[in-house]
């Protein structure tokens, strides 16, 4: 037909239907191969209305009406040519063929096994089924039959309840349609339909449409499962956690809601890369399944950051539980390629309804009492408490206050000497950092430190006491005892590819010789960059520059680390000659035994009675720091006390 020339230059598959004949009047050539035919003759010559269900012809008289109203359908619809099932998301709309004579123009949108992703979510294709004002089954269609290998014979067999059969054909006449959703067991797996019913009033029938909605159902279901769950861990993500906690806000259920936050994770990802940092946060994620009591909601707020919400309990309930979390998390994990990592955990919980009433204040709160665990040397947990609100606000302000003290520099040195127990003679000092400041007064290092190191401005400070110290030698380069050494103390944060380079500069500039210097590391430190260390270190000690181990026997040494890395001394922690640890004094003297076996030179921390001393002397210990002998002191103290100088020996160098 020439007046449809136009459609014939379409791609997609387009025919014209005879409402009255059943029969294809016309179709363009992809609608041919779409009805598995030859040519257009052959198509017109095919009666439909042979293999059309009473079904059908009910839901196209409804069609019928909606073209006089210039109305159209979007639906999917299922055909059978040459008993071959297809389904195709199709447009009806009327087309005048005659005077006075409308058919059904039909252009498929897309069919079912070449579906682009956008409509994956428009569902499967339409059933029909006509019943009479009994609920008895007239008709249904073949898309119908194909479908549902169980037969149904009244509308109280298809929705599976005489009582809605009955709701609904008493309702029907009294409504346009009726709109639910129904769900089938088909082959082992639930099947969902979209359910439309219509009443044909001229032939007291009522006409059902099913549409199958289940990739429909499941496509939400995941994308709705995605929104609340994180997809490394397949934890709650924070939106699905805050939804848990309003929910039982909403209820008023009691309960503790605790945060867990990793220790030094940050290191991690950046020294080993992200890959192995998800490891980790996987296999700490199964850890805690493990280990958190029946009725415990696990999420992930992001990053390394947990979150613990325990139903019906009490701070004082949960507080056995969460030492026992912070015990299991702090074991090694065996990770690929890289061996065992080890990593701690800090917690903070507040409870509902004691401390807050409002969800926002509640995680707030248990914010604040995890950072009060990592400033109180991390590895454990605290409960919230009132003061703690002071606290936060004071590490704000220190936060504050730093940048201040960075711009201005306004940081001092002291000195703590490190003496040697048979003369009592000084045979170095350790440099140690201090802020005074105009507005907070004298602020301790172990408390902003660890804000520095949060914040990446220890690199920065740290550069700053380095130069000051090189400074410092080179003013007393007249003045010092031979084989002086002076001690800085690094932040892991600073042990990089990069670290023995700077130092090359700095002592270049300088002119002082290497031996002078030493950098101070934790054992935490060393241990966290094992492999990386061991070459970094190298480097420095290349230059002529000392390593320490500082604060032994606190962190995870082992004996191969002590032998893989590059240590000239071993600094012993204070809370060995303090006997805060059961055996201190057995374990002082294998530590001096191994410090002679590796040809280590071991210095003893915290110093501060004569009895301390004797029994150190009495291990073998040679060197020793602490109170006893000397607090940290200003650096003309030093002078004055233990150099001897006086001004014509001192050399003044001018800062850059």
């Amino acid at each position: 037909m020439r007046e449809y020339e136009d459609f014939e230059l379409l791609h997609n598959p387009i025919w014209i239907f005879d409402l009255d004949s059943k029969q294809i009047v016309w179709a363009n050539s992809p609608a041919l191969v779409l009805w598995e035919s030859d040519s257009l003759d052959e198509l017109k010559k095919r009666n439909l209305r042979s293999s059309m269900s009473m079904a059908v012809e009910a839901t196209l008289e409804q069609y019928r009406k909606k073209f006089n109203n210039n109305e159209k359908v979007r639906t999917w619809w299922s055909f059978t040519p040459k008993r071959k099932l297809k389904c195709a998301l199709c447009v009806f709309s009327g087309i005048e063929i005659a005077p006075g004579k409308t058919a059904m123009l039909v252009e498929v949108v897309a069919e079912r096994n070449s579906l682009k992703r956008d409509l994956a979510f428009s569902g499967g294709g339409s059933l029909s089924l006509l019943f009479d004002h009994k609920g008895n089954l007239v008709s249904a269609n073949e898309a119908f039959r194909l479908t549902f290998a169980t037969s149904f014979y009244t509308l109280g067999d298809l929705l599976s309840s005489k009582i809605r059969a009955f709701e609904w054909l008493e309702s029907a006449p009294m409504k346009q349609e009726i709109k639910e959703e129904i769900s089938y067991e088909m082959d082992g797996k639930p099947h969902h339909f979209d359910v439309t019913a219509q009443w044909l009033f001229d032939k007291n029938q009522l006409l059902l449409t099913l549409v199958d909605i289940t990739e429909k159902k499941q496509r939400l279901e995941e994308a709705s499962f995605n929104a609340c769950h994180d997809y490394l861990t397949g934890l709650y993500n924070r939106r699905g956690m805050l939804d848990v906690i309003s929910e039982h806000t909403i209820q008023q259920i009691p309960f503790t809601l605790a945060f867990l936050d990793l220790d030094g994770f940050k290191l991690i990802n950046d020294t080993y890369g992200h890959e192995v940092g998800d490891e980790l946060l996987k296999a700490v994620t199964q850890r805690l399944k493990q280990c958190v009591p029946d009725g415990c909601i696990l999420g992930r707020f992001g990053g390394d950051e947990f979150v613990l919400l325990f139903p019906q309990k009490g701070l004082d309930q949960v507080s056995s539980t969460l030492g026992q979390i912070i015990h299991l998390v702090a074991n090694h994990y065996p990770i690929n390629r890289i061996g065992d990592l080890s990593i701690t955990a800090s917690m903070g919980a507040s409870h509902y309804p004691t401390n807050s009433q409002d969800v926002e204040t509640l995680i707030k709160q248990s914010g604040m009492a995890m950072h009060q665990a990592k400033n109180e040397g991390r590895n454990r947990f605290e409960l919230f408490s009132p003061t703690l609100s002071s606290t936060l606000n004071r590490k704000v302000l220190v936060r504050q206050r730093l940048s201040h003290a960075i711009e201005r520099k306004a940081f001092t040195l002291v000195f703590q000497p490190i003496l040697e127990t048979q003369s009592d003679t000084m045979v170095g000092v350790e440099a140690l950092l201090r802020w005074e400041d105009e507005k907070l007064g004298n602020v301790p290092p172990e408390e902003f430190i660890p804000l520095a190191e949060e914040t990446g401005q220890i690199i920065e400070i740290g550069n700053w006491v380095l130069n000051e110290a090189c400074k410092t030698l080179v003013e007393w380069k007249h003045v010092l005892p031979e084989n002086f050494t002076m001690s800085v103390n690094i932040s892991q944060i600073q042990v990089n590819n990069s670290l023995s380079k700077q130092l090359e500069t700095m002592l270049n500039y300088y002119q002082i010789p290497s031996t002078r210097l030493a950098l101070e590391l934790t054992e935490s430190a060393m241990v966290l960059k094992h492999e990386e260390c061991g070459k970094w270190l190298n480097d420095i000690v290349d230059l002529g520059v000392r390593i320490y181990l500082d604060d032994f026997g606190t962190g995870y040494s082992s004996l191969s680390v002590l032998d893989a890395l590059p240590i000239s001394t071993i600094k012993l922690d204070k809370s060995f000659v303090h006997k805060c640890h059961k055996g201190s004094e057995t374990i002082i003297k294998a530590t001096v035994s191994l410090c002679n076996a590796l040809g280590m030179t071991l210095i003893a921390e915290g110093i501060e009675t004569e009895e301390q001393l004797s029994m150190i002397e009495s291990h073998g210990c040679r060197y020793v720091q602490g109170f006893l002998r000397s607090y940290p002191l200003q650096k003309h103290t030093l002078e004055s006390r233990y150099l001897n100088a006086g001004n014509d020996e001192l050399i003044e160098v001018c800062s850059e």
